[in-house]
């Protein structure tokens, strides 16, 4: 394209010099007298006095003139078209520059927006894996609390055969909270608070206190406030001062 405007540009400007330097030469040519006429005039003048016969043979046939055409293009005029054909070429150049950075912020735009995309699948796929691992957890919870509760009907039944005082109560309910409770640790505040949430619900109050009681200090505090039931919270902290007796 820019060796296409740039030839345009050389042949106007060829042509304009061109067009300049002939009407230079014509304007000379046109202030001097012409010889053709003058010679004419004077054949004229020698043949009034010849003969008749004489006067005709001298004679000559009188050649068209040319006229130079009354609108011509001036230096002037042509620097002018050569300083708006620069002027265009210009604008061109500047405009083609312009459409370069548009291009590249456009660029940079899609580079950005695949990252963010590249971030949020990562995040994603982060969250996949927390959700797949929670329901790992509660699959082993339940799983655990079947075991338990099959257990529970075993001692159920053999309290019924053989009487059971209070203190073997207290310890089989021990026993219980020690065989989950490195699991239960390992929950965070939110998860474990539901879990105790469930095992409330389920009258299993004295587990889930005893349970809180096997927990540290700090770990006990977030539990109970991720509850977010004062009715339950009330029961919890009831149920732990008078804990189920430690093995």
């Amino acid at each position: 394209m820019k060796s296409v405007v740039a030839a345009v540009i050389t042949c106007m400007i060829l042509f304009g010099v061109s067009f300049a330097a002939s009407k230079y030469y014509m304007d000379m040519e046109a202030s001097e007298p012409d010889e053709a006429v003058v010679a004419k005039e004077e054949t004229v003048d020698q043949s009034s006095t010849l003969p008749p016969h004489e006067s005709e043979i001298g004679k000559v046939d009188q050649m068209p003139v040319a006229h130079r055409p009354e609108n011509s293009m001036s230096l002037e005029a042509v620097l002018q078209m050569s300083d708006s054909v620069k002027q265009m070429e210009e604008n061109l150049r500047l405009r083609e520059m312009r459409l370069a950075k548009e291009e590249q912020r456009v660029k940079l735009l899609f580079v950005d927006i695949e990252t963010e995309q590249d971030q949020l699948q990562a995040f994603s796929e982060g969250i996949d894996a927390k959700v797949a691992a929670l329901s790992e957890m509660t699959a082993e919870l339940r799983q655990l609390l079947a075991t338990l509760d099959t257990k529970k009907a075993e001692l159920a039944t053999m309290e019924k055969d053989v009487g059971v005082d209070e203190e073997s109560k207290l310890e089989e309910l021990d026993n219980k909270i020690n065989f989950v409770k490195s699991w239960f640790e390992n929950l965070e505040s939110q998860q474990a608070a539901d879990y105790l949430k469930e095992f409330a619900n389920n009258g299993k109050l004295d587990f889930a206190a005893g349970l809180l009681h096997k927990m540290p200090t700090r770990q006990k505090s977030k539990i109970l406030a991720e509850l977010a039931d004062p009715v339950l919270v009330e029961q919890l902290v009831t149920a732990l001062r008078v804990p189920p007796k430690a093995k």
